[in-house]
């Protein structure tokens, strides 16, 4: 009894693995008849090595993305591009902590521009009153081309300058100097020392050594004239005295003072032409 049962669950264990084999069996089968469309398909396609019967493989190369705005999981961010600062040229001129001259702003380029811009601008106001000093200066011909025949009259400049002439030495619509010589050769020498006071004033306000203006007297142009040039001062000083003592003090003027005050004309009309020249 005991050896029936023993060989029935024997049997029974042989029946479970066939139907198990069987079941497998029909199992593979399916998988098989399902997978065999998609190997048809992966066939055809370039991806696919029919020789080795498997994918190929597809090489992927990272690349870095410059972008900084761009936020991606897959891609590194691109490092930060860094631009070297240049050298500054002034640091070592200037020695300053704060890049400039003691600390400031200030470079040295910019001090010598500033420089610059001053010494144009002292020289422009130099050239303007000077330009403005000399505008009516024009010197009379050469004393070595002067002759004793009266000339055609002084031009409208020499005539506006005579207004600012003290009013006893005023005239008009005449040459001072070429008047001054015939007097003299005249004889008449209380009015040639008129006119040869006139003329030398004159002469002295084209060269720059004084000012025309009325309501000055003989002493203050005389003080003028010695700021600027000794000699030329004590030759106006001696026509001055003459003149006042011959119109203020009725002194008449001989022939040999009066030759005298007229040789000494000539000479400060050529130290005044050689002066012209020099600045020219």
């Amino acid at each position: 009894m005991q050896r029936n049962a023993t060989t029935l669950q024997v049997c029974k264990a042989i029946a479970l693995f066939f139907l198990l084999g069987m079941a497998s069996n029909a199992f593979s089968q399916d998988a098989e008849a399902q997978v065999a469309p998609s190997q048809s398909v992966l066939r055809d396609s370039i991806w696919f090595d029919a020789e080795r019967g498997e994918l190929k493989p597809v090489k992927v190369k990272p690349t870095n993305d410059d972008s900084l705005n761009r936020e991606s999981r897959w891609l590194p961010k691109a490092d930060r591009v860094r631009v070297p600062k240049a050298p500054n040229a002034n640091a070592g001129a200037t020695g300053g902590a704060g890049g400039g001259l003691f600390g400031s702003g200030l470079t040295l380029g910019n001090l010598f521009g500033w420089l610059l811009l001053l010494a144009i601008v002292v020289a422009s106001v130099i050239a303007i009153k000077y330009a403005l000093s000399r505008r009516d200066v024009e010197f009379a011909r050469p004393a070595a081309g002067r002759n004793s025949k009266r000339s055609e009259g002084p031009d409208a400049q020499t005539i506006e300058r005579m207004k600012h002439l003290p009013a006893e030495l005023r005239r008009s619509g005449v040459d001072l100097r070429s008047e001054a010589q015939r007097l003299m050769e005249e004889a008449n020498f209380d009015q040639a020392i008129i006119l040869l006071l006139a003329h030398q004033l004159l002469l002295l306000d084209r060269a720059g050594l004084l000012r025309l203006n009325r309501g000055k007297t003989n002493r203050r142009y005389i003080r003028e004239t010695r700021s600027v040039d000794q000699e030329s001062a004590e030759r106006l000083r001696a026509t001055a005295q003459a003149f006042e003592r011959s119109y203020f003090g009725a002194h008449a003027l001989t022939s040999d003072e009066f030759t005298r005050l007229w040789v000494e004309n000539e000479s400060l009309e050529r130290a005044l032409q050689q002066h012209q020249e020099v600045a020219a």
